[in-house]
């Protein structure tokens, strides 16, 4: 399989909410951003934390980012509310298998704005585009098994629990949980979509 089209968009919506690529001009509230939300992102970006303090690393983060999306081997988008512009969150799709063809879909909202709505939203837009745009047949999901929210999220958004893999991810207190995994086939998800 030779993998998505050439061109793809960099940005799309949804009700409430616009998705896109990261830009240079929003490497000063991407770093500010992190730092309001150190102790809630840590579990899920603790690359990022590592490697963001200032706006001249948020804005070499995101040159890397864009050489990834022109590789075509990672897709993250930055969520906005339409209505105010206000920053909310982001979903990404990674680790492409081109052959499948099939990808890993992630997300987090900023800890301000959990409990919305947003990361549901968030993520059938960007499945949406999986589907759509990159021409994949299938999409993944893991969270840990305490992760109550991201698991309604999944659930929500049609994913189908697949396995479990037993103390797989380590807490940044130091234990261990459970990692599971959710797929969503596309032609479940035309199925949902009736």
């Amino acid at each position: 399989m030779p993998g998505p089209p050439a061109k793809l968009p960099t940005e799309f919506s949804s009700q409430r909410l616009k998705l896109r690529r990261y830009q240079t001009e929003d490497s000063a509230a991407y770093c500010q951003m992190l730092q309001e939300n150190c102790t809630h992102l840590h579990e899920f970006l603790p690359d990022s934390l590592a490697a963001i303090h200032t706006p001249a690393d948020a804005e070499r983060v995101f040159q890397q980012l864009a050489a990834a999306w022109q590789a075509r081997s990672l897709f993250i988008f930055g969520v906005w509310e339409l209505e105010n512009g206000r920053y909310v969150g982001e979903t990404y799709l990674a680790n492409a298998d081109w052959d499948v063809p099939c990808i890993e879909l992630g997300y987090f909202v900023v800890q301000d704005q959990l409990g919305k709505g947003f990361a549901a939203e968030a993520a059938q837009a960007t499945i949406r585009y999986a589907f759509a745009q990159l021409k994949v047949s299938r999409l993944v999901l893991q969270c840990a098994a305490d992760n109550l929210a991201s698991q309604r999220v999944a659930e929500r958004c049609g994913f189908t629990l697949e396995g479990r893999q037993r103390l797989r991810q380590r807490k940044k207190d130091g234990a261990l949980v459970d990692r599971l995994w959710y797929g969503l086939l596309l032609p479940d998800y035309k199925e949902n979509l009736n």
